[in-house]
């Protein structure tokens, strides 16, 4: 997509969960040119990143694919920064080891809700899998009104939709390319999303995308007014309905805008970053970046892999 500081439209190879790769596999989709590939270039490493094509069906949802394809012969940990919008993964490789100690876990295909901080991931061997993007009001409606699942922080897809969930993976394990990948995950969203059982109130929907098309600068006072809901009334439904309430989603879209420009423009300076996305101050943007990508941003921009797109968990052991 464009560059813009959007978070809501922002895509970027950077951002991860790569998996198993292909090497100099195309996806020649009729009508579609897969701009925004990225292959690797490194001799003992393979990975690849390929942008989904436009889905007509859904172009109303907001929802967008992505595929990831990694094996680079070890074993790897990431770290995943708190995102506004919903993460859908389904993998049809060896699997993820999600979070640490006690509370780590191994996932298949995961929904990526709202957590309260970053999450690490770490696989062995090839990996590959399909990311669904969607706002959390269309990820209320695909998920049958489940707000439980919008409110926590990872949830195992085979939790929400059971045997569908593993016969999913299996569908794009047994898929020749991405273009038929992509097809397979299309029609299960527009299945799931044309028609919705549960769909969230449009006045709510109306002020995610409003606090989305203004990065999180709006009063929620102001979104209040614009709809004739009392503030407490709105909290309610925003936070039930979404996930999380309104300031919470605000800064999470704040946040959201600030590290995807920081990726879009790696030599803009941290300061500037701050100011374009409506931090008052270095530190406030400093404090918010640590809670939700668990460093600082300097150390989040001078990290990464020698040979591999993300950045390493490590960030959360400094």
């Amino acid at each position: 997509m464009g560059h813009t500081a959007a978070s809501a439209r922002l895509r970027y190879p950077e951002h991860y969960f790569p998996r198993i790769a292909h090497r100099g596999e195309r996806c020649p989709m009729r009508g579609w040119n897969p701009e925004g590939e990225v292959v690797s270039d490194q001799p003992l490493s393979s990975w690849q990143y390929m942008p989904g094509p436009p889905l007509a069906r859904l172009r109303s949802w907001g929802c967008t694919l992505s595929g990831f394809s990694e094996d680079l012969g070890r074993t790897v940990r990431r770290v995943e920064v708190v995102s506004p919008r919903i993460k859908v993964v389904i993998g049809f490789g060896a699997g993820y080891l999600l979070g640490a100690g006690k509370n780590q876990r191994r996932h298949q295909a995961f929904v990526v809700g709202n957590p309260a901080g970053p999450t690490t991931v770490e696989h062995d061997d090839a990996q590959s899998c399909v990311e669904v993007e969607l706002p959390p009001w269309a990820a209320y409606s695909l998920f049958d009104g489940a707000s439980d699942v919008l409110a926590g922080g990872v949830v195992d897809l085979a939790d929400i939709w059971g045997s569908e969930a593993g016969l999913l993976a299996e569908a794009l394990h047994g898929a020749p390319a991405w273009e038929r990948r992509f097809e397979i995950v299309e029609q299960l969203l527009a299945r799931r999303l044309v028609a919705p059982r549960r769909a969230v109130p449009a006045a709510l929907r109306w002020a995610w995308e409003e606090l989305a098309r203004e990065q999180g600068s709006v009063p929620v006072r102001q979104l209040c007014d614009r709809i004739g809901w009392s503030g407490r009334h709105f909290a309610a439904c925003f936070k039930g309905h979404l996930g999380v309430g309104p300031k919470a989603a605000a800064r999470r879209i704040r946040f959201g805008s600030a590290h995807g420009l920081m990726s879009l423009a790696p030599g803009m300076a941290l300061s500037q970053v701050a100011a374009a996305c409506g931090y008052s101050d270095q530190s406030h943007f400093t404090r918010e970046f640590q809670a939700f990508a668990g460093c600082s941003p300097a150390a989040y921009a001078q990290a990464g892999f020698p040979d591999a797109p993300g950045k390493p968990a490590s960030l959360l052991e400094a």
